[in-house]
């Protein structure tokens, strides 16, 4: 077991206890959501510098609901109403393994959901601005309300994924996707 001072900073504005201890579940359970493969504490250091200090540095404070997600947490999670997860393809898991030995997500790097503190129902200015400055993998937009989702990771797609949500039912679909130029274009469109 690799052992890490969850105070440490790893960033300018986070400590990585910041992306372990986020989101209901990881608060209020009493599982060790500590990341067990060197890999993914690293990821996580990169996701914060490249990703969340200029995006904290370009509109103040945001709150992360949703981090570093260990099997443990996962399993937690999975037994939730809602529970909203894909450990094989969101990149909370980042480099961390299965049971058997094999990775949860391959497409590895780390991933956090958030919103801006001061802007919480205009998100999709805070996507349209990560789209526009900054170098990223994915983003899992879920409506100017609802937090963000982003990852950094060995790709950087610049991929963009809107999601659909059911309002009866609170299930969430892909909706349009794009990549690169394509994905700008999408974000400005945004009409939700």
């Amino acid at each position: 077991m690799i052992n890490r001072d969850l105070k440490q900073h790893i960033s300018q504005h986070f400590i990585f206890e910041d992306l372990t201890i986020c989101g209901e579940t990881a608060t209020y359970s009493k599982i060790a959501n500590i990341p067990q493969q060197e890999m993914t504490w690293s990821a996580l250091q990169q996701l914060a510098v490249h990703l969340l200090d200029p995006i904290v540095d370009q509109f103040g404070p945001i709150t992360l609901t949703y981090g570093f997600c260990s099997p443990e947490l996962a399993r937690a999670i999975s037994k939730t109403i809602n529970p909203h997860i894909a450990p094989n393809l969101d990149q909370h898991a980042s480099h961390e393994l299965n049971s058997k030995g094999n990775l949860i997500c391959p497409r590895l790097g780390a991933a956090v959901d958030f919103y801006v503190d001061a802007m919480p129902e205009q998100m999709e200015e805070v996507a349209l601005w990560i789209a526009e400055n900054l170098k990223f993998d994915r983003i899992y937009y879920y409506g100017k309300t609802r937090p963000l989702h982003i990852s950094y990771g060995p790709e950087m797609n610049q991929f963009v994924q809107l999601m659909n949500t059911n309002q009866v039912t609170g299930r969430r679909t892909p909706g349009k996707r794009a990549i690169g130029d394509n994905a700008l274009s999408l974000l400005t469109q945004l009409n939700y």
